[in-house]
C-alpha cells in the first residue's frame, strides 16, 4: 500500500511519503527500467531511497510516470507541462507539491535544534525581537518554521538574489500552531507580500506557497 499523505487544495497538492521501505523495495515498486542509468550513478542508499519516493509519489499522485527535468539553476519541471512541480526531501521523507498553473514551492525539515546553529545565516533583523522574546524551546521551531518558509520562498522565486536568506526574505510574528500561516516581505529587490503555508508533525516541518500573480 503506498505509503504517502496528500493534501489537495483548488489546483494542485501536496503528498509526503514515510520513507520505510529500501531503495530495491521501491525500484519494484515503481515497475519501469527507464531510470537504470540514473540510478546507477546514485551510489549512496539514502539518495536513491529518495529519488525512487519522488518517482513514485509523481506516478501515483499525477496518474502515470511523468518525466521530471531541471532548469539550468535546478530547479525541477515536468517535461509534459502538465503541473508545475516542486521536490524536497529530509532524513526518511520525500515530498512533492504540484499545481496546474501557478509555480508552486515545498520545503520539509527535519524536526533538531541544529537549525540553531545556522539561525544567523537565514535570519532577517525585522525577526530577531520575536525570536529573542520567545522562549527557548518555542524560539527553535520558529526558527526552523522560518528556514523551511524561505527554502521554500527560495524555490519559487529561483533567482541568485534569493539565496541570500537573511536580507530576501523577512517573515512576520506569528505564534507557532500545529498549521498555519506566514505573512513574508520578499525583497528581490521590490517588495512582494507572500504567503506561505505550515504543518507540523512529530518528525518535521513542512511549508509550501504558490509565487504570487
Amino acid at each position: 500500500m503506498p505509503n504517502y499523505l496528500h493534501h489537495t487544495f483548488d489546483g494542485g497538492g501536496i503528498a509526503i511519503w514515510h520513507i520505510t521501505e529500501s531503495s530495491s523495495e521501491l525500484y519494484e515498486q515503481l515497475d519501469t527500467h527507464r531510470y537504470d542509468a540514473r540510478l546507477a550513478t546514485l551510489t549512496h542508499e539514502g539518495r536513491r531511497a529518495e529519488w525512487l519516493a519522488v518517482r513514485l509519489l509523481v506516478a501515483q499522485v499525477l496518474g502515470s510516470d511523468k518525466e521530471i527535468a531541471y532548469h539550468a539553476t535546478g530547479r525541477p519541471y515536468l517535461t509534459d507541462g502538465s503541473y508545475h512541480i516542486s521536490i524536497t526531501h529530509t532524513r526518511g521523507y520525500a515530498a512533492i507539491a504540484y499545481h496546474r498553473s501557478v509555480r508552486i514551492g515545498v520545503d520539509i525539515e527535519y524536526i533538531s535544534s541544529r537549525v540553531e546553529r545556522i539561525a544567523h545565516r537565514f535570519t532577517h533583523t525585522s525577526e530577531a525581537a520575536y525570536l529573542d522574546a520567545a522562549p527557548a524551546a518555542q524560539r527553535t521551531m520558529l526558527q526552523l518554521i522560518n528556514w523551511s518558509a524561505k527554502e521554500t520562498l527560495y524555490k519559487i522565486f529561483d533567482t541568485p538574489a534569493a539565496a541570500d536568506f537573511r536580507v530576501a526574505f523577512a517573515i512576520g510574528s506569528y505564534l507557532p500552531e500545529q498549521q498555519g500561516e506566514l505573512a513574508a516581505m520578499v525583497s528581490l529587490p521590490t517588495q512582494t507580500l507572500c504567503t506561505v503555508h505550515y504543518s507540523l508533525s512529530p518528525d518535521f516541518v513542512c511549508t509550501w506557497a504558490l509565487l504570487p500573480q
